[in-house]
């Protein structure tokens, strides 16, 4: 998914622009639900956005073009894991904490982030006479992936700071002005140049780039970026980050391994069947975008620390979203295919028979970032590692037995299943050290 902000003039400063203050104590649920509403009312029109396209991308491109867009986004993803080092997620914690003070650890890793953007190139450069193509896709395109990733941190940073202080209003303008971007681009060079997959691309691209001195703008007169490197404040940085690092790539292993499965088992057709259902299943995600978001700010912001006060509220929230969710599952496979006739060609409509085990996979992923929010803020990083590596294992050989057996649901199902046995793992890792925390603090007295 892109982050970008695009077709955004400076001279909306006034409105996008203010000294950013430290988050206040809990203001009530309603301030809450608002919040939430915001989030909602942007995944909704971000979500059109893509919809509107299908008709077009559809028609043009065949199912094995959107396989390979797959694999572009499968490879652009984890080259962004690992540009980035989830310096994001230490930025959001380095802000929580002292806001007044945040201006040299931004600049450090931006700094940062251009000293790396060398390496990775070079990386290529060396490795490119190795392989001609990589799945289909050419070796220049790697060059390109390298720039994307390094155009789409500040934007991701910048996208990442207006969430922990939960500016819901520019988090999701931004958002959404990328979409149009990126999507409108794509239909522009389908229709004027007959482009295949790399219209998708170079949509991704381009609103990257568009994105990159947007976001460097807004850095520099909302959080006061600057050209400057501390390595101590780096290396305090790094020190939390890193241990998310596993982490962020299972994430992604967890999202693209089961379409490294159908493709090895099944091909670029049912590979593309696959991904169209799971663009129509992004319905179900609409909910956790817009929550996650409101969330991790109230967990970060609000919650002041995990005692038993705050792990009671924790789980009843949690609660209520997974009732919320088990009715959208049963109710949006017979929406959704009733809408596939008119957002889709007829050579796509044996996707339909993928949709409820999409949805079934987004909504227990989204309930498993929602966990992993509270270990982060508990700086339980390694925790959150240490259960990501075994639910890759677990995962790896789920899908070996429910794809091989049951083809691109089996899929679905096999990952659906890993993050509710790594969301369980993770709930009682959290009861678990905060009893310890409880122990610790008695004795101690």
């Amino acid at each position: 998914m892109s982050l970008p902000m695009a077709a955004i003039a400076p001279n909306l400063s006034a409105f996008w622009s203010h000294t950013p203050a430290r988050p206040g104590k809990a203001k009530g649920t309603r301030v809450y639900f608002r919040s939430v509403s915001i989030y909602l009312i942007f995944n909704v029109l971000s979500a059109i956005v893509p919809i509107m396209a299908m008709p077009v991308l559809t028609r043009y491109l065949t199912p094995a073009d959107y396989g390979l867009f797959t694999i572009f986004t499968i490879v652009s993803m984890f080259a962004g894991n690992a540009f980035r080092l989830e310096l994001n997620m230490a930025l959001k914690r380095e802000y929580v904490e002292a806001p007044q003070k945040f201006s040299p650890y931004l600049s450090s890793a931006i700094v940062f982030s251009t000293i790396m953007l060398v390496p990775y190139a070079l990386l290529v450069l060396l490795l490119w006479p190795f392989f001609d193509t990589f799945y289909g896709i050419a070796w220049q395109w790697l060059f390109l992936i390298v720039l994307l990733v390094y155009f789409r941190f500040s934007a991701i940073v910048l996208h990442h700071l207006w969430q922990i202080t939960n500016r819901a209003l520019p988090f999701g303008i931004w958002g959404l002005a990328g979409n149009i971007l990126s999507y409108g681009l794509a239909i522009l060079f389908i229709l004027r140049m007959g482009a295949d997959w790399r219209a998708r691309a170079w949509g991704e691209w381009i609103a990257a780039l568009v994105a990159f001195p947007l976001a460097i703008y807004y850095l520099r007169n909302q959080y006061q970026l600057r050209w400057a490197f501390d390595p101590t404040l780096m290396k305090k940085m790094l020190r939390f980050s890193l241990p998310l690092l596993p982490s962020g790539l299972m994430s992604y292993v967890f999202m693209v391994s089961d379409r490294m499965f159908i493709a090895e088992f099944n091909g670029a057709h049912e590979l593309g069947l696959y991904s169209v259902a799971l663009q129509l299943a992004a319905a179900a995600g609409l909910v956790f975008s817009a929550v996650l978001p409101a969330w991790e700010s109230w967990v970060f912001t609000r919650l002041g620390s995990v005692d038993g006060k705050a792990i009671r509220k924790i789980v009843a929230r949690l609660f209520a979203i997974f009732l919320g969710m088990c009715i959208l599952i049963l109710i949006l496979p017979g929406m959704l295919g009733f809408l596939m006739p008119y957002l889709t060609s007829k050579d796509f409509s044996s996707a339909r028979v993928f949709l409820f085990p999409c949805l079934l996979a987004t909504a227990c992923a989204g309930m498993f970032n929602m966990i992993s929010a509270v270990l982060v803020f508990m700086r339980q990083t390694a925790v959150v590692a240490y259960v990501n590596v075994g639910m890759a294992i677990f995962n790896f050989l789920c899908l070996y037995v429910f794809v091989s057996n049951w083809g691109a649901a089996g899929a679905a199902y096999g990952l659906a299943l890993t993050f509710v046995v790594g969301g369980g793992a993770l709930l009682c890792c959290m009861v678990k050290l905060r009893a310890r925390n409880v122990l610790h603090m008695g004795s101690s007295t």
